[in-house]
């Protein structure tokens, strides 16, 4: 007996070589059909994952192969990432491999129009050609996305996503910079003793603005596509508390004040590899 053919759980939007390094990766969309996102503060919006089509997110990650779809985000080589590759990662990954996503068709645009999408869910969209997100943006009722490579990026990119500026009371280089570059950005802070500026305000959709909306309905992190004048600020977060707080925070006040007084803080991953290549050779 033939078994019966399952149906996709997801469309690979784009498949072929990162912007950011030439590694092959795709773009997945999930949530299009059945079950939605559980993420409480984005609430029901169509996901976004790129992803390394070769390797698990988890080896990706300790092994810097993960700068194919992050670039040089420092979250990633420090570990202070809010994404727990644990939950949506994983899961997309394995179903890329176990082949239960399909590939873009034609007519597929309509599952998008007058749909809210969340550009990079995991990974960072300006590792993707400007076209896939446009194409969605365009019938799109709404979206938001956010890209650390805004310096060096594809300018359009500012149309449709927030610059991510981290920052510590006393350093605010990259909120300044990107702004003056004309992006709307994105303000990551360690506490509220680092204040807001005359154009920013709290995001509502974050414990410390009273989670007063989600995501999907605020759609304030939409780059210039909406002329909304203010920026959002939010507090270095986690998607699980499980992860834990304090340790976050110190970790990034380190990294941010080794970079505020131009100190090495890059991780040394060509050691790591060694080393690990000899934990692995039994």
């Amino acid at each position: 007996m033939l078994k019966k053919k399952k149906n996709p759980i997801g469309i690979i939007l784009y498949q072929g070589k990162s912007l950011l390094d030439g590694k092959r990766i795709a773009v997945v969309a999930t949530g299009i059909w059945g079950r939605d996102s559980e993420n409480i503060k984005t609430g029901k919006m169509i996901q976004t994952y790129i992803i390394r089509t070769d390797i698990n997110p988890m080896l990706a990650r300790r092994m810097g192969e993960d700068c194919s779809i992050c670039g040089d985000c420092k979250h990633r080589e420090q570990s202070t990432c809010y994404v727990n590759l644990c939950h949506g990662p994983i899961g997309v990954f394995n179903a890329l491999v176990d082949g239960s996503y399909r590939h873009y068709e034609d007519g597929d645009i309509e599952h998008f129009r007058d749909r809210i999408v969340r550009f990079g869910t995991y990974g960072d969209p300006a590792a993707v050609p400007t076209e896939v997100w446009k194409t969605i943006g365009d019938v799109a009722k709404g979206f938001t996305g956010y890209t650390h490579q805004w310096k060096t990026c594809d300018q359009d990119l500012k149309n449709y996503l927030m610059a991510s500026a981290d920052s510590i009371k006393g350093y605010m280089k990259e909120y300044h910079q990107a702004q003056s570059m004309g992006w709307r950005t994105f303000r990551v802070r360690e506490s509220f003793d680092n204040r807001l500026m005359e154009n920013e305000f709290i995001c509502p959709a974050s414990k410390e603005g009273g989670v007063k909306t989600t995501c999907e309905k605020c759609l304030s992190c939409c780059g210039l596509s909406r002329d909304t004048g203010k920026s959002p600020v939010i507090m270095l977060h986690a998607d699980s508390e499980a992860m834990g707080a304090m340790w976050r925070r110190d970790r990034y006040m380190v990294i941010m004040k080794k970079i505020k007084y131009k100190k090495g803080w890059r991780r040394d991953y060509v050691g790591e590899r060694k080393k690990f290549r000899q934990l692995c050779s039994f």
